[in-house]
C-alpha cells in the first residue's frame, strides 16, 4: 500500500513511543493501523503475538482482524484485534486463574435492567428510600428511569465513586436524586452479590483490569498497543489503556472527535486531543492531512457539518483535503409522506443496483438516527424488494416475531403464561400452527358442534385452549386441515411438557418445537427463492438463530437455573442482548444507527427519516438522575448543556455522512404532521424526484396493466406483458389478475341457516361502520385496523375515566387527570418533537374537557349506578356484546347511558335519533341485559376533544331521547338485519361522501383491470 507523507509520518515512530494521531474521516486511519503493526513485525523487533490493535466495537475489530491476518500473513496465538472488554476480561480471568478464585462472569445490559426492575418493584412499598416526589412508583417504573440508573452506575465506577459517597455528593450539592439513588445502589449491589456472585459489569470489569495492571499483579503480555477509534472510548477504557502505558507498553491512538458517536453511554471527545498528556512520556499528536475516501464534493460536505462542532481541543484534522479524482455526489429525498419517502429511498437504490455501473447491495447503507427506527426502515425497503440487514441487537427478543412464537410457546408448555383462547389464538394463528384467519374459524365452528352435541355450552376460547392443553380433544376432526393443524401442535406442546418435567434445559425444549414444526424447511425454501417472503423468511431465521444462540449462553453461563429464568427475563427485557450468533451473509443493504457505522465505509449511504426533532434531538440527556454531574459538569447551566446535546448530534450526522465514497442522498418527510430537519441543508443537492412506482418487475407489470387498462390498444404495453408472462413474472398473465380467478372461498362467515344454533356477534360500535359501509366494517374487523394514535387516546382517557369513577371519593381535578395521562403517555410511542407536544396540548384540553363534564355530573346531583360495565344481548341468532362507560340516574330518577367519545367527528342532528350504538345501549337497558334502575331517560355522548367544542364548554353532549316501544321495535330489526350481513358472503363497498372509502379502500372500490372501459 502506498503511504502519503502523514501516514508514513505515523510508522516512523521511535519503537517505543506512544502518540495520538488525529484523522478526519477517509484520511486512513485504520489502513495506518494495518501498515504500523506490518511495520513493526516486518522489522523484527516485535513479534506477531507482542502487537494488539483494540476497536471500539466488536464488528470493527472483527474487520480488522481479518485484515491484519491477510496483511501480516503468519499465525498468531490468539487475535490480533480486540476490543477494550475483551482485552480486560482475559486481564482480570488469567488474574483469577492464577490466584485459584472464580473466573469473572460479564453482566450484560439486558440482565442488569431486570435486576433493576425486579429491585425497583421490590421497593415500592418500601418506604426507608426518600426518592424525590418527581421520581415517583410510576417514574421508576419506566425503562428510561432504569437507563439513566444504569449510567449512572458506570459512571460511578469511571469516576471510583462508592454509593456512600454518592449520598454524601448528594447532600453536599442538594441533590435528592443522588441522595435516594445512593441508598438504593447499596442495597441494588448487596443483592447482586447474593444471587449473582461473580458477575461483573463493563466499567466494572475495566476498572478491574485497569487496577490490576498498575499494581502490576498482571503482566501486559504485549509491546505495542494500537487503538482505532479512540473517541469511542469511555473513561473507564481510557484508564485502563493509561495504566497499560504506564506500565511500559507503548500506545499509539488514532481518532476523530468530530465523529464521536456514543457519548450518550460516556465517551468524551475531548478524550483524543489529551490522550496524550494521560499517559504521559511527551507523546506527540501527529494529525493525517490527506483524505482518500471522499471525493471533493462529499469531503466538502463532511466538513460543512464537522466545522460547527465544537472543537473538543482538536481540530487540525479538518484541514485533510481530498486527492481522489472520483465524482462525488449529494443527492436529497423530501417526500410529502414516510410512505412516498421510504417508496423513493427503495426506488434510488434500486436503480443503482441494476443500472451500469452496478453497486452491490453490500456496498450500500441506510444510516438513521434512532435504533427505533430501524426495524420499521429495513422492512419497508425489504417490502420494495431491497435486500436488508442490520446489525445484532438491533432490537429486544421479544420483539422479534419468530422468536416470540417460541418463546410464548415454551412459556406455555412450562406453565408461566396461561393457556387461555387468547394465547391459543395467537399459537395456532402464528407459525407454529400455521393456521389462518378462515381456518381458525372453521376450526372453532367445529369444537363449538362438538360440544353443542354433548349437551356442553362453553364458548369458542375455552375450547381452544382445552385442544392445545389436550391432543384428544382434536381426535374427532382430523379429518379438516385446520383440526390436524392444531393437533400437531398440540402434541408438540405435549412432548415439551413431558420434557419440562423430565428437567430437560431451555436449549432442548427449544429444539423439540422448532424441530417438530418443520419451519426450518419451509423458511429456508423461501429464503433461497428471494423476494419479498424470502426476506421476511431470512429475518425470521435470524431471530431464530438468535433465540438460540443467547439459551446456549444461558445454560453455559447458568447451568442450574431453570428454562422459566430464560423465558422471564427476555419476556420482560427492555434493553436487546448483544448477540454472537450468526448472521445472513446474503448480499444486502446494512440498515443501522451511527454507532453501528464506526469503522465501515460504504460506496452509497442514504442518511434517512431526517426530520425536525427527530435529528437532532437536542433533548437533555440524564435530566433524572444527572450521570453526566459525576464528571465534573454539575455546575454547567441548561444553555451549555443543549449545546453540547447539538454538538453530540452533529458528530452523529458527520459520522454517517463520512461512511460515502460516492454517493450520499439525504431523505425527510415534509408536510402537514412533520417538517424536515435543519440538518437537511447541511447535505442538501440535487432532488430525485418522488417515485411514481416501484423499479422492480412487479411495478413493471403495475405500470403496463395501468396503462393496458386506460387505453386497450396499447400493443406494446401488450407484448410486454405477454414477454413478462413468458418470463413467469406474477402478476403478468392475465389469468392471474385481481377479479379474474374465482374467489377461493364463497361461504358465509357464518352459517345461519345451516347451524340454527350458530350466533353472530354484532358490536353496539361497529353497527354504524356496517350500515355506511360492508366492505369498511369487513376490511377493518378482519385486518385488524386500530386506529393507530386517535385509538391509544381514547384508551386512555377512557381507562381514566373507570379509575376516577371506581373511588368513592375520587379526584377528579385537571392535575390528577393529567398526571395520570402523562404517566401512560408513553404508550403511544411518539417520537419526541413537535408533533408530541402539539398532541399534549391536545390531549390537555381533553382532560380539561373530562373534568369539566365530571365536575358538573357531581354539582348536579345526579348519581353514578356503573362504570365501564359490560352486557350481552340476544336476539335470535344474534347478539349484541358490548360495554357501556357510564350508566346515569338523573336527580328526577330517570337513568341515562353515557358513551365518552374522544374524535374529532361527531354526528349532526338529523344524525342523532338513529344513531345505532345508543340506540344498542338503550335497548340492551330496555330488554333486561342491564341492572334495572329505574324509567330509562335515554343515552347520550360526550365528545371531549378540543374540535367538537364550543369557546364557553370544553365538552359536548349529544342526547338521544328515550325509544318508544315502536322504536325498540324497529330497531330490533335492524340489529337483525346488520346481523344477517355481517355472517355473510359478500360485502359491498360504498363511497362516502367524505371519500374515506375512496381513499382507505380504494383497492376494493377501483374497477378490476379487466374490466377496462372501452
Amino acid at each position: 500500500m502506498q503511504l502519503d507523507a502523514s501516514q508514513q509520518a505515523v510508522l516512523d515512530l521511535p519503537l517505543g513511543q506512544s502518540a495520538v494521531v488525529l484523522g478526519a474521516p477517509g484520511t486512513g486511519k485504520t489502513s495506518t493501523v494495518v501498515e504500523l503493526i506490518a511495520a513493526r513485525v516486518a522489522s523484527g523487533a516485535i513479534g506477531p503475538d507482542e502487537v494488539l490493535a483494540l476497536c471500539s466495537s466488536r464488528t470493527a475489530a472483527t474487520a480488522l482482524r481479518d485484515r491484519l491476518s491477510l496483511r501480516l500473513g503468519v499465525a498468531t496465538q490468539g487475535p490480533r484485534a480486540r476490543t477494550a472488554n475483551s482485552l480486560a476480561f482475559s486481564v482480570v480471568g488469567e488474574h483469577a486463574a492464577g490466584v485459584g478464585a472464580p473466573e469473572p462472569r460479564l453482566l450484560t445490559g439486558a440482565e442488569q435492567d431486570q435486576l433493576l426492575a425486579e429491585q425497583l418493584a421490590g421497593d415500592v412499598d418500601d418506604e426507608t428510600i426518600a426518592w424525590p416526589e418527581h421520581l415517583s412508583a410510576d417514574v421508576r417504573r419506566l425503562a428510561g428511569f432504569r437507563a439513566e440508573l444504569r449510567e449512572l452506575m458506570e459512571r460511578m465506577v469511571e469516576n471510583r465513586i462508592s454509593a456512600a459517597r454518592l449520598v454524601e455528593l448528594g447532600c453536599e450539592r442538594g441533590l435528592a436524586e443522588w441522595v435516594a439513588a445512593g441508598e438504593f445502589i447499596a442495597r441494588y449491589q448487596d443483592t447482586l452479590d447474593t444471587l449473582r456472585p461473580g458477575f461483573v459489569t463493563a466499567a466494572e470489569l475495566l476498572a478491574d483490569a485497569a487496577r490490576l495492571v498498575a499494581s502490576g499483579e498482571v503482566s501486559p503480555g504485549v509491546r505495542l498497543l494500537v487503538v482505532d477509534d479512540l473517541q469511542e472510548f469511555t473513561r473507564a477504557g481510557l484508564d485502563f489503556l493509561a495504566a497499560l502505558a504506564r506500565r511500559g507498553v507503548p500506545v499509539v491512538a488514532f481518532g476523530d472527535p468530530d465523529v464521536a458517536t456514543t457519548t450518550f453511554r460516556g465517551a468524551d471527545p475531548a478524550a483524543v486531543a489529551g490522550f496524550g498528556a494521560r499517559v504521559g512520556g511527551g507523546a506527540p499528536t501527529l494529525t493525517l492531512s490527506t483524505a482518500h475516501r471522499q471525493p471533493a464534493a462529499l469531503r466538502e460536505v463532511t466538513k460543512r457539518v464537522t466545522e460547527r462542532v465544537g472543537t473538543a481541543l482538536a481540530g487540525a484534522q479538518r484541514r485533510a483535503a481530498s486527492v481522489t479524482d472520483r465524482v462525488g455526489l449529494v443527492q436529497s429525498i423530501v417526500a410529502p409522506s414516510d410512505a412516498e419517502q421510504y417508496a423513493t429511498l427503495a426506488r434510488r437504490l434500486r436503480e443503482l443496483h441494476l443500472l451500469d455501473p452496478r453497486t452491490p447491495w453490500s456496498r450500500m447503507a441506510v444510516i438513521v438516527r434512532s435504533g427505533r427506527q430501524v426495524p420499521e426502515l429495513a422492512r419497508a425497503l425489504a417490502v420494495a424488494e431491497v435486500p436488508t440487514r442490520t446489525t445484532a441487537a438491533a432490537g429486544a427478543l421479544r420483539d422479534d416475531y419468530a422468536a416470540k412464537q417460541l418463546l410464548t410457546a415454551v412459556a406455555v408448555v412450562l406453565g408461566i403464561t396461561a393457556l387461555d383462547g387468547a394465547v391459543a389464538t395467537e399459537l395456532l394463528l402464528g407459525p407454529l400452527g400455521g393456521l389462518d384467519v378462515v381456518q381458525l374459524r372453521k376450526l372453532r365452528l367445529a369444537l363449538r358442534h362438538e360440544e353443542l352435541a354433548g349437551d356442553g355450552s362453553r364458548p369458542g376460547d375455552a375450547l381452544l385452549a382445552e385442544a392445545l392443553a389436550d391432543p384428544g380433544a382434536l381426535v374427532t376432526i382430523e379429518d379438516m386441515a385446520p383440526g390436524r393443524a392444531a393437533r400437531k401442535l398440540a402434541q408438540t406442546l405435549q412432548t415439551a411438557r413431558g420434557q419440562a418435567r423430565r428437567g430437560a434445559t431451555i436449549e432442548e425444549l427449544l429444539w423439540t418445537l422448532w424441530d417438530r414444526s418443520g419451519l426450518a424447511a419451509t423458511w429456508s425454501k423461501q429464503a433461497a427463492r428471494g423476494g419479498v417472503v424470502g426476506g421476511e423468511a431470512n429475518r425470521d431465521l435470524d431471530g431464530v438463530v438468535a433465540l438460540f444462540a443467547a439459551a446456549k449462553r444461558f445454560v453455559e453461563r447458568s447451568p442450574g437455573r431453570p428454562p422459566g429464568d430464560f423465558v422471564t427475563e427476555l419476556l420482560e427485557a427492555a434493553v436487546p442482548e448483544d448477540t454472537l450468533a450468526p448472521r445472513s451473509l446474503a448480499d444486502a443493504v446494512l440498515v443501522c444507527t451511527p454507532p453501528a457505522a464506526v469503522g465501515l465505509e460504504f460506496e452509497v449511504v442514504a442518511i434517512a427519516a431526517v426530520q425536525e426533532g427527530t435529528w437532532p434531538n437536542v433533548r437533555l440527556r440524564g435530566s433524572l438522575l444527572h450521570p453526566q454531574a459525576l464528571g465534573g459538569a454539575a455546575d454547567s447551566d441548561v444553555l451549555d448543556e443543549r449545546t453540547a446535546v447539538l454538538h453530540d448530534e452533529l458528530r452523529m450526522f458527520a459520522l454517517a455522512v463520512s461512511r460515502a465514497s460516492s454517493l450520499v442522498i439525504v431523505t425527510a418527510s415534509e408536510g402537514d404532521d412533520q417538517q424536515a430537519s435543519p440538518f437537511l441543508r447541511l447535505a442538501e443537492g440535487e432532488q430525485v424526484p418522488i417515485a411514481g412506482h416501484p423499479f422492480t418487475l412487479r411495478g413493471l407489470v403495475g405500470q403496463l396493466r395501468r396503462r393496458l387498462a386506460s387505453v386497450p390498444a396499447d400493443a406494446a404495453a401488450a407484448a410486454s406483458l405477454a414477454t413478462l408472462a413468458e418470463a413467469g413474472v406474477a402478476g403478468a398473465d392475465p389469468a392471474e389478475w385481481y377479479g379474474v380467478l374465482d374467489p377461493s372461498v364463497d361461504g358465509p362467515l357464518v352459517d345461519l341457516d345451516a347451524d340454527l344454533e350458530a350466533t353472530v356477534a354484532v358490536s353496539p360500535s361497529r353497527m354504524a361502520s356496517f350500515e355506511q359501509s360492508p366492505l369498511k366494517w369487513f376490511v377493518d374487523v378482519m385486518s385488524g385496523s386500530s386506529g393507530g394514535l386517535a385509538t391509544g387516546v381514547g384508551t386512555i382517557m377512557h381507562a381514566i375515566m373507570e379509575v376516577v369513577a371506581a373511588e368513592p371519593e375520587g379526584d377528579i381535578s385537571v392535575d390528577r387527570i393529567w398526571g395520570d395521562v402523562e404517566r401512560r403517555w408513553g404508550e403511544l410511542n411518539l417520537e419526541p418533537g413537535w408533533v408530541e407536544r402539539r398532541e399534549k396540548r391536545r390531549v390537555q384540553k381533553m382532560a380539561q374537557g373530562l373534568h369539566d363534564y365530571l365536575d358538573e355530573f357531581e354539582h348536579s346531583g345526579a348519581t353514578l349506578l356503573e362504570a365501564e360495565g359490560t352486557f350481552s344481548l340476544r336476539l335470535g341468532q344474534t347478539v349484541i356484546n358490548g360495554a357501556i362507560d357510564r350508566v346515569e340516574r338523573r336527580p328526577d330518577g330517570t337513568v341515562v347511558i353515557v358513551d365518552l367519545k374522544t374524535g374529532r367527528q361527531y354526528p349532526s342532528g338529523p344524525e342523532v335519533p338513529a344513531h345505532p350504538q345508543l340506540g344498542a345501549y338503550q335497548l340492551a337497558y330496555h330488554d333486561g341485559a342491564l341492572r334495572d334502575e329505574g324509567p330509562l331517560g335515554g343515552a347520550k355522548l360526550v365528545f371531549i376533544a378540543p374540535e367538537t367544542t364550543t369557546t364557553k364548554k370544553t365538552f359536548r353532549e349529544i342526547p338521544q331521547r328515550a325509544k318508544t316501544e315502536a322504536e325498540f321495535d324497529e330497531f330490533r330489526v335492524r340489529v337483525h338485519e346488520a346481523g344477517r350481513g355481517m355472517a355473510g358472503a359478500e360485502f359491498i363497498g360504498v363511497r362516502s361522501d367524505n371519500g374515506r372509502d375512496g381513499y382507505d379502500y380504494r383497492i376494493h372500490l377501483v374497477p378490476e383491470v379487466s374490466e377496462a372501459d372501452e
